[in-house]
Parts: structure tokens; sequence; C-alpha cells
């Protein structure tokens, strides 16, 4: 079983890229920033929340995004330490809702100290309500996995083997959106970091009023 967000394009790009940006800092730390840029036109674009972009997102192109990032960066800015708690993700992107009188979407959080079984019912829940999934990973134990480390990125996708998603056998895996580039990554490796502390996922709960059908999927997609 398969199941892909309908996610858009910005030219032959798939979403936004973090190191388009000028800004030295968004590219060193915009990640999160970008992450929210990201989920905003989606749900402007995908699901009817209009007032999410300020512009057409049926014509959005690399300036346009550009311009967008530099307004999210006040709400997702740039630090040292980076935005490395849920709580300044939900916090900063909520705030921006409120001010776009944005009041059908509310944040949830799943802590990476959480068991993977709850993450994957997260992942499928968020995915069968065709919603974004914000994700966070601090320090991670796998090299294979370390585009990932200390960065804020996207899960569009989740699928596995046989009827039970939850089952040893059901080689669970999520499809990751990062730098232009969505790639397969097995769940249980990307959430088993051997770090403490841990990052974790935004999880969206959505008004459904006026709320557009997804119909297509993402293609060519990478596995880890």
């Amino acid at each position: 079983m398969k199941k892909e967000l309908e996610f858009f394009h910005i030219g032959d790009s798939l979403g936004g890229n973090q190191d388009w940006c000028l800004d030295h800092m968004m590219q060193l730390g915009g990640c999160a920033a970008v992450t929210a840029c990201d989920c905003s036109i989606y749900f402007a674009l995908r699901r009817g929340h209009r007032a999410l972009y300020p512009g057409d997102p049926e014509r959005i192109d690399r300036d346009r995004y550009l311009y967008f990032t530099e307004e999210m960066k006040h709400y997702l800015h740039p630090r040292w330490s980076g935005i490395d708690k849920l709580s300044l993700f939900a916090k900063g992107y909520q705030k921006y809702l409120e001010d776009r009188g944005e009041h059908g979407i509310g944040i949830g959080t799943l802590e990476g100290s959480s068991d993977p079984e709850e993450a994957k019912k997260a992942v499928l829940r968020q995915i069968d309500a065709s919603l974004p999934v914000p994700c966070l990973i601090l320090n991670h134990k796998d090299p294979a996995l370390e585009d990932y480390v200390w960065h804020w990125f996207l899960l569009i996708g989740c699928r596995y083997q046989g009827e039970d998603p939850l089952s040893e056998e059901a080689d669970f895996s999520v499809l990751t959106l990062t730098y232009s580039e969505a790639k397969w990554v097995k769940l249980d490796a990307l959430w088993e970091t051997g770090y403490s502390p841990r990052g974790g996922l935004i999880l969206f709960q959505e008004n459904k009023e006026g709320i557009l059908a997804p119909t297509a999927a993402v293609s060519g997609a990478e596995t880890i």
C-alpha cells in the first residue's frame, strides 16, 4: 500500500528549496521557515486555505517563493541553536496562522521519544487526511541519514507491505521531502536516532469545511 500527497511544483522543483535563499542565515538555518512556507502553499493550493499564501498559489515562481520565505522568517527566524524544539515551530507557525486570519488549522505534536508505532499511526492519520507532516530530526547515529541531522523537512507519503502497517513485515516507510528532493526512508531507521533529546512530528488538525480533495501522487522518489 502506498499513499502520497499531491504536492506542488515550482518550475521543475518539487516544493521549495532552502538553497535558493539569498540570506546566508536562511541557507544555514532556514529549514523551519522553508518547511512552513511549503505547508502554507500546500494548504492554499490543495486544501482551500487561500489566506495562507499572500498571492496566487497557481502562479508561484522562485522569486515569489523567496519573497515568501522572507516573510516567514519573522515567525521562524534562524538562530544559532536552531529551532530545535517542536514547541518553537508550533508557536511560530501558529502566530503566522493567526496573523493570516486562519482559524481552521490546529497544531499538535508528537515527541521523538514516543514509540515508533505511535509515529507510524500518526503519519498514517495525517497522510490519510491529506495533511503534510513537518518532521524534526536532531542528531542521528546513522551516517546514511546525515542529510536529516538537525533539520526540519516534510513527510508527504507513506507505504507498507501487507494489510497491517504496524506489523514487523510491513516495512513501513515515509516519503521525505527536503531541498526539492523526495526519498523513501524506513520510518524505524529515521525515528531511532540513538540520541536524546530527539525531535518529532508536527501534527495538523483541520476544519473540514470548504476543503479540496487530493487526486494525484508524487513520482520518481529515491529509496534509502
